[in-house]
């Protein structure tokens, strides 16, 4: 072998020192180029991927300050929200004016019952279930409903249930065309249970009283 290299002239060193080339220039195309243009697809779309997250970063910046003034404006406005609640049930008056807006809609309010409702985890906020039932055709009934939007306390309505009475084969014609409807239901009143802020020229505030906002359910 080492007589061979020996007799080896330049040509001949010229063609091994090319093969050689060539062969390391196949080996590097095949193991190292070609894996790579194969994750340049991937590599381009992680790109596109992060340009888009970054944009949407820059552009969420841009928007902080607007954002933490509207959340510190919505939370005041939830705190003024919460100190217009009456800061006692003021039960009594709750139920003359369910009594007086039964009567003057036209339904009769057969039972009525008083529990401890869910203030939803609001803090600072009492909240007492008014379990009702009523019993009334349809229009009477849905004229309380409506009267009932504007009671003047801040109330919600839920677990709305009819069923229909007075029925059967005995019934009159205008039973059978206007049945009477006995409807259960629902009035959670919320209490504010926090410390009032004074009102401008140094009084307490009361909310509910008269002359202060009321509310709707």
């Amino acid at each position: 072998m080492v007589a061979l290299l020996a007799r080896m002239g330049q040509r001949e060193w010229a063609i091994v020192a090319i093969v050689a080339a060539v062969l390391l220039g196949l080996m590097w195309y095949f193991l190292v180029t070609q894996p790579l243009q194969g994750r340049i697809p991937e590599i381009q779309a992680e790109v596109d991927r992060l340009t888009t997250e970054r944009d949407r970063g820059r552009a969420a910046q841009r928007a902080l300050p607007q954002l933490r003034e509207t959340i510190a404006r919505l939370d005041a406005e939830r705190q003024q929200f919460l100190r217009e609640l009456p800061p006692t049930e003021q039960l009594g008056r709750v139920l003359s004016a369910l009594a007086q807006t039964a009567r003057e809609s036209g339904v009769v309010l057969r039972t009525l019952s008083r529990g401890a409702g869910d203030n939803q985890g609001v803090s600072n906020v009492r909240a007492t279930n008014l379990a009702m039932q009523v019993e009334s055709p349809f229009p009477e009934l849905y004229v309380f409903l409506r009267n009932l939007e504007g009671f003047q306390r801040f109330a919600t309505v839920s677990g709305l249930n009819l069923t229909l009475g007075g029925g059967g084969p005995t019934a009159t014609v205008a039973q059978a065309t206007n049945p009477t409807i006995n409807t259960s239901l629902t009035m959670t009143v919320y209490t504010y249970t926090g410390q009032a802020q004074p009102a401008q020229g140094g009084q307490p505030t009361q909310p509910g009283q008269p002359g202060q906002p009321g509310g709707r359910p």
